[in-house]
């Protein structure tokens, strides 16, 4: 088959490579969609979080078809039928996975980060990885469904912040995640978001949309709100630094956005205001809830898409990079 490989920190290219053979509990699914994440783009620069110099298949947010189930499965799912991939494979046995943390497993593998993953025509997962993508969902926009992994990440974020209707949100950054998680506070009956980007094309679109206020920097400076909420969806060198600055006393700051360099803070500002500073790490318990999201069409989510197939991945990744792109999703 062929899968498009990290072969070496910015060199991705095509490979041909055998099928994977399912474990007994695993199934052989079809790619149908994977989109591309930010995440992503950080996994070329420098390689995937565990790099051995060996390559690997990138790829998480994936919508497949199903060939093959286990000889023993006795579930629902169905040879022929479309599911949603929650990518992150525990052990199920860990201090964490015993109390439902599975994104915290002390032995957490991860599709497309660790292991092979959706950027391929096969793929091998655990059948209790899969979610089933209701029957009524239109085939010739299956693909959507790759937003379904993007999507929990971020309602498993929301629902660490749990926001009250009449709180203020704040966004940092406008990206596809930023953009996301502005609908989802109004999900959740918040009145007043708001959202800071620096990229005026970024700014229009969620003007567009219409779930915040978008202001630029300057603007927020000449006019500062604080917010009870403050999401960082950027993952930006100052993103840390605007979140601090943007959360009122008694706030509470999200920490979503991935960056891998450390960043600095001014922990004082953490004191005296007595900020809860959270991290949110992936997609923990929020498939159904956001598979439901995506077929109810809840949110606002064609603008923020870029589909395209699967032979245009390496355009797509350099427009990701260049933010020409919020959401490239590909599709066999």
């Amino acid at each position: 088959m062929r899968a498009y490989r990290l072969v070496a920190p910015n060199t991705l290219r095509w490979e041909q490579v055998p099928v994977p053979a399912p474990q007994p509990h695993e199934a052989l699914l079809r790619i149908h969609a994977c989109g591309l994440c930010g995440t992503d783009l950080h996994l070329k620069t420098r390689g995937h979080y565990y790099w051995n110099e060996r390559p690997m298949t990138l790829g998480h947010e994936i919508v497949a078809e199903i060939v093959s189930l286990p000889l023993d499965y006795t579930g629902d799912l169905q040879v022929g039928d479309y599911a949603v991939v929650d990518p992150q494979i525990v052990c199920g046995d860990c201090y964490f996975c015993r109390r439902g943390r599975l994104n915290l497993c002390e032995r957490l593998e991860h599709l497309g980060l660790s292991i092979d993953g959706g950027f391929a025509e096969y793929l091998a997962a655990p059948v209790r990885n899969l979610y089933r993508v209701p029957a009524d969902a239109p085939r010739e926009t299956l693909w959507r469904y790759a937003l379904v992994e993007p999507v929990a990440t971020c309602v498993a974020g929301m629902r660490l912040a749990n926001p009250q209707p009449d709180e203020t949100v704040a966004i940092v950054g406008l990206g596809f995640f930023g953009q996301v998680y502005a609908q989802l506070a109004r999900l959740w009956g918040v009145e007043r978001v708001i959202a800071l980007e620096p990229n005026p094309a970024r700014r229009a679109v969620a003007d567009a949309i219409g779930a915040a206020t978008p202001l630029a920097p300057d603007e927020w400076q000449a006019q500062p709100t604080q917010a009870h909420v403050v999401v960082d969806a950027a993952g930006s060198p100052d993103a840390a630094d605007w979140c601090l600055r943007l959360a009122r006393k008694a706030g509470r700051v999200v920490v979503f956005g991935y960056r891998p360099e450390p960043v600095q803070v001014d922990w004082y500002q953490i004191l005296v205001k007595e900020l809860t500073v959270v991290g949110s790490r992936s997609s923990n318990h929020a498939w159904e809830y956001s598979l439901q999201l995506v077929h109810a069409n809840r949110l606002v989510l064609d603008p923020l898409i870029d589909a395209r197939p699967f032979d245009a991945i390496a355009e797509a990744f350099a427009d990701a990079e260049a933010q020409r792109a919020f959401k490239p999703i590909l599709r066999w």
